[in-house]
């Protein structure tokens, strides 16, 4: 009810014809009050005639109390002289004036409202009164705030977050943004509780607040600050480092626990990009195991994120143009020299035809959801070719594959389908990290009772242990080609193979050497009695 409600008073009043001016007022006091709006009536003077009960409520004034008083007692001291001008000018050429205000309460509280003035003109066409109706736009600023207040703020600590860094980026161009990460700290969630992790998330924003910095909390366990001076990296690296020594010794108190947290922190320097370069400093440091690391502009790390982005796409247009293919390694009996085994490697051709190696694409592929769909499709392709020889074939398997119950289906429709069952060996990479023990040991079970088979890839440098091996009933211990490469000139990589050989005879597997690549390490093998040899001495990977 803002413009066109007071048009409508004025078109009203226009057409009122009775010169009684006591019963044109009567009948204009009627439609005020019954009026939702504050509504003012003044002289051409501008003091006031009449108000509605809405004002009164509004304003918390009773009738009474403001007859005969010029409106501007109810102005507020936000807006100058010259926005009061502005409103009368506007009211004299154009005999109408509107915008949002502030206003004075009794009680001596402002608050914002849409007003509407409209002049009444006499018979003359001169001003004889002036209509006002204000809107209180108190609630709608309240709930604009509010809106404003879960978009922009935590509201556990109820610091600014990410979208507000964000904003306040863009429009005060700092010069630093520092991420700060709290070590392990879904441990303190997972042994004191959520309730107790959210004290202490609380206590460390605070902490920074004493610290003078302006805090943002910009993820569960990542804190943030802006700086605007100008820093070298070697001044900046030890501002960082004085204030994490700083937070090291601070103490933080839950009940009756005392707890001491460490961070792992990145920043970035200049005036683009800085949030997402310091998340990416700030990720090496994490991935490198360090306590700090700066963003580099020789670096190019945006370029590598751009180049895996183009990568997933490929990958994703190999996959529906049946450019993911399968070469198959040749894996001989040490005894017989015969062809009994083949592993099956994945590949991809580009648009030119070349073959592209998995070291160039298969870790792109794991961080995005391709990974699964180029693990079916080298199913499908092996076993389909595998239905019609007769060697044993094996499969590489992360522990992702293993823990994907869409994945282990279709494994299982396609060996069933194809009666590969008996014939392939699926290969668990070791070096990898088996992280869920109950899960691959559910997986060997299923697929061993349709009569496959289990090895272990990698086997010596990864993080499995002997007593985890014996969990897994393998059939196949194929030792990693690192130590075989070292063999001849490295006693200790002799040693270990040997360990490994006579472990495996003991718990009943097989050994496969990797990465044979020549006669003397061949015969060397041999000697120690592994069971079969793999690497380009005895064939590389090929079609079949």
């Amino acid at each position: 009810m803002h413009k066109k409600s007071s048009d409508h008073a004025r078109n009203t009043l226009k057409r009122i014809s009775i010169p009684d001016k006591v019963r044109e007022f009567e009948i204009l006091a009627m439609a005020m009050n019954h009026a939702s709006d504050s509504m003012i009536v003044t002289d051409r003077y501008n003091n006031i005639i009449k108000v509605n009960k809405s004002f009164t409520k509004t304003f918390g004034y009773d009738e009474d109390e403001v007859i005969g008083k010029n409106t501007n007692f109810l102005s507020s001291a936000k807006h100058d002289k010259s926005f009061y001008n502005q409103m009368w000018n506007t009211l004299t050429k154009e005999k109408h004036w509107s915008s949002e205000i502030w206003n004075k309460r009794k009680t001596g509280a402002v608050f914002p409202a849409w007003v509407s003035i409209s002049a009444i003109m006499d018979e003359n066409h001169k001003i004889q009164n002036y209509l006002a109706i204000f809107t209180d736009l108190t609630a709608l600023r309240e709930s604009q705030e509010t809106s404003l207040k879960l978009a922009y703020y935590d509201q556990l600590t109820g610091l600014p977050n990410r979208q507000k860094i964000v904003a306040d980026m863009d429009i005060r161009n700092p010069s630093v943004c520092v991420i700060f990460n709290i070590d392990d700290f879904k441990e303190i969630n997972d042994f004191y509780g959520i309730e107790i992790g959210d004290n202490i998330l609380n206590q460390v924003g605070q902490w920074f607040s004493k610290m003078n910095f302006f805090p943002y909390r910009i993820s569960g366990d990542e804190f943030a600050i802006l700086m605007h001076e100008d820093f070298t990296w070697n001044d900046l690296r030890n501002r960082i480092s004085a204030l994490m020594s700083l937070f090291e010794e601070k103490t933080f108190f839950v009940k009756m626990e005392t707890i001491n947290l460490r961070m792992t922190v990145g920043a970035a320097i200049g005036h683009s990009k800085l949030l997402t370069r310091a998340d990416i400093a700030l990720n090496r440091a994490k991935k490198n195991k360090v306590s700090i690391a700066l963003y580099a502009e020789h670096e190019n790390i945006e370029d590598t994120y751009r180049s895996n982005i183009k990568m997933s796409a490929f990958i994703r247009n190999a996959l529906s143009k049946k450019q993911i293919i399968c070469h198959y390694q040749p894996i001989i009996n040490v005894c017989n020299q015969k062809k009994e085994k083949y592993e099956t490697l994945v590949r991809m051709i580009d648009n030119d035809g070349r073959i592209i190696f998995p070291a160039n694409f298969l870790t792109i592929a794991k961080k995005t959801k391709l990974y699964p769909q180029i693990t079916l499709e080298v199913i499908r392709q092996a076993c389909t070719l595998f239905s019609h020889r007769d060697e044993e074939f094996s499969i590489n398997l992360s522990d992702s594959d293993i823990r994907d119950p869409q994945i282990v289906k279709e494994i299982i429709y396609t060996i069933t389908k194809t009666k590969t069952a008996n014939r392939i060996v699926f290969e668990i990479l070791e070096s990898e990290g088996i992280e869920n023990y109950d899960d691959v040991v559910l997986f060997i079970s299923t697929v061993k009772a349709l009569g496959s088979k289990i090895a272990i890839d990698d086997f010596g440098t990864g993080y499995s242990n002997f007593e985890n091996i014996l969990k897994l009933n393998v059939d196949y211990i194929k030792i990693d080609g690192s130590l075989i490469e070292g063999i001849i000139n490295n006693k200790r990589h002799h040693i270990v193979v040997e360990t490994i050989v006579n472990f495996a005879h003991k718990i009943g597997a097989q050994t496969i050497a990797e990465f044979v690549s020549s006669e003397e390490i061949y015969t060397a093998i041999k000697e120690l009695g592994i069971d079969y040899a793999q690497g380009y001495f005895t064939g590389k990977p090929q079609g079949i």
